[in-house]
């Protein structure tokens, strides 16, 4: 199969933000975009700090993690923007595939008054979005950091293949070819959706973010109806795994059969950004 880097390229924004518009973007989201612009022009990669506008978070970007600060906070895979219009003042979230905390980063920036539920399998990613936290009040007043796989039958662990290394990761799946770096099997403590759902102390969550390299089918395919059908919005990157039951076009019919209105956009071949919203 093909990176996971290439599935990042687009979740919600029906295009993701090309040329010297991206630096616009970068200005927009960040206090010290220049920061960027001169390691760019020193073609000397080293880990850079950043700090949000408007609310002000602190966060720092390693060097194998480049391109998912990028996508995030220049190519606007999210279309925060819009997303943030969507949303209430005090919006519930439950984030999926963490990473290390960039979406949480910038949804945060924008809307203080969030509260995150993030779930997060890989150590090295937990291990730098929780020093993120520990280093900004907002963040320890809103993220909830869990490092967990989320599954939808329930068991004890879950086997994920990851890559061989202790930086900031972008790829871990179920599926040993997923990713052709992807040489380290770990065993992860896991959570059903069922039960993430049921601790939150809220009625409605109002947005769903998924990015789990097909986890995306065990996770909604075995979590109740009723459950799902709390939950108000959701963004979701969804992979083609097979032609039976996992893949884009039954996975869509299937939230459509739950009660969303959804649209979907490829991102290439064989994985796709999904949007569902409950009528």
């Amino acid at each position: 199969m093909l990176s996971g880097y290439i599935c990042a390229l687009l979740k919600t924004h029906p295009m993701p933000i090309e040329g010297v518009q991206r630096y616009f973007k970068l200005f927009e989201n960040v206090q010290n975009g220049g920061l960027y612009l001169k390691n760019k022009i020193k073609k000397q990669p080293q880990p850079l700090t950043f700090t949000t506008k408007p609310f002000p978070i602190t966060f720092s970007v390693p060097k194998s993690l480049y391109l998912v600060f990028k996508e995030i906070f220049m190519t606007d895979v999210y279309d925060i923007n819009e997303l943030v219009k969507r949303l209430p003042a005090k919006p519930v979230v439950i984030d999926i595939g963490a990473n290390v905390g960039y979406f949480d980063i910038l949804l945060l920036s924008k809307m203080q008054q969030a509260t995150i539920y993030a779930y997060e399998p890989l150590p090295a990613n937990t291990t730098l979005l929780g020093n993120t936290i520990a280093e900004n009040t907002l963040l320890k007043e809103s993220v909830h950091l869990y490092q967990m796989a989320v599954t939808g039958k329930p068991i004890p662990s879950l086997d994920l293949f990851s890559e061989d290394t202790s930086d900031g990761q972008v790829v871990a799946s179920v599926f040993s070819d997923f990713n052709k770096d992807n040489t380290k099997k770990i065993s992860i403590p896991a959570i059903t959706l069922t039960e993430v759902i049921n601790q939150i102390d809220a009625p409605v969550i109002d947005l769903l973010k998924m990015d789990c390299e097909g986890s995306e089918y065990d996770i909604l395919y075995n979590t109740p109806a009723e459950l799902i059908r709390r939950v108000k919005q959701m963004t979701i990157e969804v992979h083609d795994i097979d032609k039976e039951q996992n893949n884009i076009h039954a996975f869509n019919s299937y939230l459509q059969g739950l009660g969303y209105d959804t649209k979907f956009a490829p991102i290439n071949d064989f994985c796709y950004a999904l949007e569902a919203t409950k009528r």
